[in-house]
């Protein structure tokens, strides 16, 4: 409603598409978390069925019905779990659009539509299985001997080939399907090798942790010398909580920081001195007479009034834009028409970043003074040309200047100003902008209308109420959906503490049985949580804080601020959680007898 009034379904779309950009990453790491969970989930219920396993192997079954056994079990889960997820997204949007009525610009439509469902039911099936074939072929590989033994020497025994290459299908084809059913192909692109490259990272982290646990030697404290020998003896869990933890955080972590950053702009879109009237279509003869009553009303304020007129730009550097490499984030620059202006000098408050302003006098060539951010986007700077298509004439103008603009505020401003001399005489309207308290706005009103018959009178005060609810509500949706997933990340990341409950009780009851008390117990799983915790929580902290950063400044193409509280917040949370979890089941363990136990083991 400034000088890019006409532009505004630009940078409409702009914030549309971060807001694609962001529920995409959202929707992508629910999955990728999910798979994870799976994991866990699959891992922790083979390892509860480690007798029975062991069992129907020294009974002669084959490797192969066992696998068969349970991967019928968990497909079945895995399909009922995939219906009712299914069943609860198909009903979900019709409630949150009740919810929602009356917050939106338009109403949404409930409907089932098959394509989604379709899609997510394909996603689901193909994470299960490939996130569940890992742990399942283990199972089938090893040994009834070793499956008896596995409580305490674990094997490390590779699951066949053809597993592998099945897991890698199955993730190749995620990959794949990802891409393809994406808004953003080249953003799914950097999310799958992303994923891929913090997955190398934690694994690497988690190998250089054991050898350093390893390594250290000499330590006298009790619980210390037990926490250490836990993170790098045989079966020790550093590697699978490290990865499950580090990679959950890591996306939870970018989530609340891309999160912030978005509701960062909601909150600042709005500006915070605006006019309180525009008008628009005031014809060139009716300029003085209009100054005139607007200006006779007493008490308004800051009056101001440009010519207006549109173009399109047709040929970028000489080259059509149909031919031309234009960065997605201005691509809306070239659709359509665009808002035009001419003036002697700049306005107040514009900030010239490159080349400099024409004489107030001048009279040659034509040209222009363009936005820096479209010259970007364009590949274009000084001494280029822009040529424009106005009233059916082609114009080429040089460009001598770059302005920064901030879109956001109300002030009268346009992507592209021209010299004075090339538009003066072509049919234009001007438009116009006055602040005024909001007790004279029915009399101003009433002046013009009065007046003027032909000229559009917006009251911003009410444009700005709606967009503000309209904004909150979105603000609104943005921290639920971002909540939601931060939910269920931290329920994921608490089974990957618990998919090793049976061991850490199995651990207790023998120190108990050592001797160990009971705090000394405690003491030595706090610190081996605490170290596997804060080491985890720093290098998914400074992947999370990486992987944010890249969203926004280069997908988003938004201003970029590290919000502390926001990753602290998220560790906090999922740390509290997955400790609680962790402990539950090792606290029972210590409550009992250990004579029970070791007999049922």
């Amino acid at each position: 409603m400034n000088g890019r009034l006409v532009d505004i379904r630009g940078e409409q779309q702009r914030f549309i598409d971060r807001m694609t950009l962001f529920l995409s990453f959202v929707g992508l790491t629910t999955l990728l978390v999910g798979g994870v969970g799976v994991s866990n989930a699959v891992a922790s219920y083979l390892d509860s069925k480690v007798k029975i396993i062991a069992t129907y192997k020294c009974l002669g079954a084959a490797s192969s019905l066992v696998f068969r056994v349970y991967f019928i079990q968990i497909a079945a889960l895995a399909g009922l779990g995939v219906l009712i997820g299914l069943i609860f997204g198909a009903i979900l949007p019709t409630v949150a659009i009740i919810g929602l009525e009356g917050v939106l610009p338009v109403n949404p439509e409930a409907g089932l539509y098959p394509v989604p469902i379709i899609t997510a039911a394909i996603f689901g099936i193909l994470i299960a299985l490939t996130f569940a074939l890992w742990p399942l072929a283990r199972a089938r590989e090893i040994p009834a001997g070793n499956l008896f033994r596995d409580k305490v020497q674990p094997a490390h025994i590779r699951p066949q080939r053809k597993f592998l290459f099945a897991v890698i299908l199955g993730g190749l084809a995620l990959a794949a399907l990802t891409i393809a059913t994406a808004n953003d192909h080249w953003f799914a692109i950097w999310f799958v090798l992303g994923t891929g490259l913090a997955l190398v990272l934690l694994r690497g982290s988690a190998s250089l942790m054991t050898r350093w646990a390893r390594k250290v030697t000499g330590i006298r404290n009790t619980e210390l010398r037990l926490a250490l020998a836990n993170l790098h003896r045989p079966g020790a869990v550093t590697s699978s909580i490290v990865l499950s933890l580090g990679l959950g955080l890591t996306v939870l972590i970018a989530i609340a920081l891309i999160e912030g950053n978005l509701s960062r702009q909601v909150n600042e879109r709005l500006p915070v001195m605006a006019p309180a009237f525009f008008f628009i279509d005031i014809q060139p003869d009716q300029t003085a007479r209009f100054d005139r009553a607007v200006n006779s009303v007493p008490g308004s304020g800051d009056y101001k009034r440009v010519a207006s007129l549109r173009g399109r730009i047709v040929k970028i550097a000489g080259v059509p834009v149909e031919k031309v490499d234009i960065s997605p984030g201005v691509q809306w620059a070239t659709r359509g028409d665009r808002a035009l202006t001419y003036a002697a000098s700049p306005a107040e408050g514009t900030e010239i970043v490159a080349g400099k302003w024409w004489p107030a006098e001048y009279s040659g060539p034509p040209v222009i003074s363009l936005d820096a951010n479209l010259a970007r986007g364009f590949g274009v700077g000084l001494g280029d040309s822009l040529t424009l298509n106005i009233l059916g004439r082609e114009i080429e103008a040089k460009i001598t200047s770059l302005r920064k603009i901030d879109w956001r505020s109300l002030r009268f401003d346009f992507a592209i100003i021209f010299a004075p001399g090339t538009l003066n005489n072509a049919p234009h309207s001007h438009i116009a902008a006055l602040q005024a308290p909001k007790e004279l706005e029915d009399k101003i009103e009433k002046t013009v209308s009065d007046r003027f018959n032909n000229i559009s009178i917006i009251r911003v005060r009410e444009a700005l109420q709606a967009a503000a609810t309209m904004l909150d509500g979105i603000g609104a949706a943005i921290r639920s959906t971002a909540a939601v997933t931060i939910l269920g990340g931290s329920l994921v990341l608490a089974g990957a503490v618990a998919a090793g409950r049976r061991r850490r009780i199995y651990d207790a009851v023998v120190f108990k049985v050592l001797g160990a008390t009971r705090r000394t117990i405690l003491k030595a799983f706090l610190l081996e949580y605490g170290m596997l915790g804060i080491a985890t929580s720093i290098i998914a902290a400074l992947i999370g804080t990486l992987t944010a950063w890249g969203i926004v400044v280069f997908l988003m193409d938004m201003a970029w601020v590290f919000i502390p509280a926001a990753v602290w917040t998220t560790v906090s949370i999922c740390l509290i959680v997955t400790m609680i979890i962790g402990f539950a089941g090792t606290w029972r363990a210590l409550g009992q007898k250990a004579a029970p136990l070791l007999r049922n083991e």
